[in-house]
């Protein structure tokens, strides 16, 4: 845990690793000086894997033994200014456990009875319902943007006035396609001014144009991407994904926080007036399937006519408000896991092209464990459970 900044009303039922009861447990047998952290070190609440000669690996090495690190307060922080960690580094000592009750994090979500896998990525519990290995993930996505622009000479001031692919992000590489030479080479976008988010309107760059143009093609690459579709599964940090433009060994490292913000609706009117939004959550796009008592199911961001490129100001809907009503907290249908912006290395690239986006999987097949999901924390009060909670997972001793 970090720096303590919000106070609960109610206790944490645990910490991913941690012992869930004092019922027996067994771990994987190890000789002398075995079972220590290779380099990039081991994620405490993850499973890992085990070599004949007692080396150790985040991801899954074809004939070694699955185990799961438990909490043991061996990790330790080594960034400068970093709050908290779950990272073993490389050197320490870890136990793998192969049997007992422990707490785990399934950032898609599980629920009691279900069987427990692990991500062959980076060890990441996955939850299926049957004892058979589910689809890590299977989505579709796009990087990059094409469209047109106008420039002017000596000005960092690009004006898209037309979205033919994709979306642009601050820090993308942006190319003129018309001339080659208005652009200057490595040019990049350090913010949006005006309009859509990530689609017509300003944009400054870092470098002045060096020459004027009128409708010319302008392309981005990106270590952005905008999934739009999950079909299956997952998308979670440190998967490996793969499709047809998409470079060898691609990896999620960070996904943005879904859009959430408060409103204003008028009853019988498409306007919707973003008031306010929490600091570090994505943009609201074009787009954007937006929920909210008084929105109708399914409406979704058709364009924003003022204020701040996907943040507070004035949007327009598909569908009218049936209500009208201020300070409605509004959300998109992104979650985490799920639909919204990943960023990747290594980047920049683009693919989703010519407007049609991507299918992109996840590489390798999930592992069993031998582990099930046999309980979940539940709030006093019969509150909900989030879904990335904690869950009890348990496997006989010696299993």
């Amino acid at each position: 845990m970090g720096f303590q900044t919000t106070i609960n009303d109610y206790q944490a039922p645990g910490v991913p690793g941690d012992f869930a009861s004092l019922n027996p447990f067994s771990s994987v047998l190890a000789g002398n000086n075995a079972l220590v952290a290779p380099a990039g070190g081991l994620i405490v609440g993850n499973f890992f894997w085990v070599g004949p000669a007692g080396q150790t690996s985040q991801s899954f090495v074809a004939g070694w033994q699955i185990a799961f690190l438990g909490r043991n307060m061996q990790a330790l922080i080594t960034q400068f200014l970093e709050e908290a960690t779950m990272v073993v580094p490389q050197g320490f000592m870890v136990t793998g456990f192969n049997g007992g009750d422990f707490f785990a994090n399934f950032p898609a979500g599980a629920a009691v009875g279900d069987y427990v896998f692990a991500d062959p990525n980076e060890g990441t519990p996955v939850a299926n319902t049957t004892n058979s290995a589910p689809t890590l993930g299977t989505a579709t996505a796009s990087a990059g943007f094409s469209g047109t622009a106008t420039l002017v000479n000596g000005s960092p001031t690009i004006n898209v006035t037309a979205v033919t692919h994709g979306i642009i992000s601050v820090g993308d590489l942006i190319a003129d396609s018309t001339t080659g030479a208005n652009i200057p080479a490595g040019t990049t976008i350090i913010a949006q001014v005006d309009g859509t988010a990530g689609g017509i309107g300003h944009y400054t760059m870092s470098a002045n144009a060096g020459g004027a143009g009128v409708g010319d093609t302008v392309t981005t690459t990106s270590s952005n991407m905008l999934v739009t579709a999950v079909a299956s599964g997952a998308l979670n940090i440190g998967d490996k994904f793969s499709g047809t433009a998409v470079s060898a060994g691609t990896e999620i490292i960070a996904q943005a926080t879904p859009f959430s913000g408060v409103a204003s609706t008028t009853n019988a009117s498409a306007n919707l007036t973003i008031t306010s939004v929490p600091a570090g959550v994505d943009l609201l796009r074009k787009g954007a399937t937006i929920t909210g008592s008084g929105i109708p199911a399914g409406t979704t961001i058709s364009s924003q006519t003022s204020g701040t490129p996907g943040g507070a100001g004035v949007y327009v809907m598909s569908a009218n408000a049936t209500a009208t009503a201020a300070g409605v907290p509004v959300t998109t249908t992104d979650t985490l896991s799920g639909t919204g912006l990943y960023s990747f290395t290594p980047g920049p690239q683009t693919f989703g092209a010519a407007a049609v986006p991507e299918t992109i999987t996840v590489a390798g097949t999930a592992q069993a464990t031998g582990f099930r999901v046999r309980g979940t924390y539940a709030a006093p009060q019969g509150a909900a459970v989030a879904p990335n909670g904690v869950w009890k997972i348990s496997a006989p001793v010696g299993g």
